[in-house]
């Protein structure tokens, strides 16, 4: 606050372009039911109840997810301001790698936006394993973690939405 009290402030014009997509971010190959019926054995209750929802969903002839649905947003204001809004737990890896592709004064990096599938994890973390890559996932609801690569999933969507105007020194 003192920082921006101190700054010449600068107007922020349109036009507003609001641009938006909607894609799937695939899972990892589900466990097999034997998985499930030992999980549903487990003696913490939720995993426990996990495992029996998914084997009554299995038995009723339901699908498993295979991928989590994922919502990204790219506003511009002009020249003046690149809005990402991004669906979900976004690691901080998602603000530095858009900042650093983007021109990092006029790129704004949102999460939670739209939907909380999950945690967001990006290359980095997924390789690290641990809860935000993989444990999570489990109190999300969704049968395995996400599969390798969703970074650039996610980073390939918000690229096609972003206007070149907004481009930084890394990515030209």
């Amino acid at each position: 606050a003192a920082r921006v009290l101190g700054t010449r402030l600068r107007p922020v014009r349109g036009p507003l372009v609001c641009r938006a997509k909607k894609f799937p971010l695939p899972l990892d190959p589900l466990p097999p039911r034997t998985q499930w019926e030992a999980q549903a054995k487990n003696t913490s209750k939720f995993l426990a109840h996990q495992g029996r929802d998914a084997i009554a969903r299995l038995d009723r002839g339901e699908q498993l997810p295979t991928s989590v649905p994922y919502h990204a947003q790219v506003w511009s204001f002009g020249e003046d301001i690149l809005m990402v809004n991004l669906a979900g737990e976004v690691v901080v890896d998602y603000s530095l790698r858009l900042k650093k592709e983007n021109d990092p004064a006029r790129t704004w990096v949102n999460g939670y936006t739209n939907d909380v599938p999950c945690y967001i994890p990006s290359q980095r973390v997924w390789e690290e394993g641990g809860y935000e890559a993989a444990g999570a996932m489990l109190y999300y609801g969704w049968p395995a973690r996400f599969a390798s690569g969703i970074e650039e999933t996610i980073m390939s969507a918000v690229k096609e939405m972003t206007p070149v105007s907004f481009a930084g020194p890394a990515a030209k």
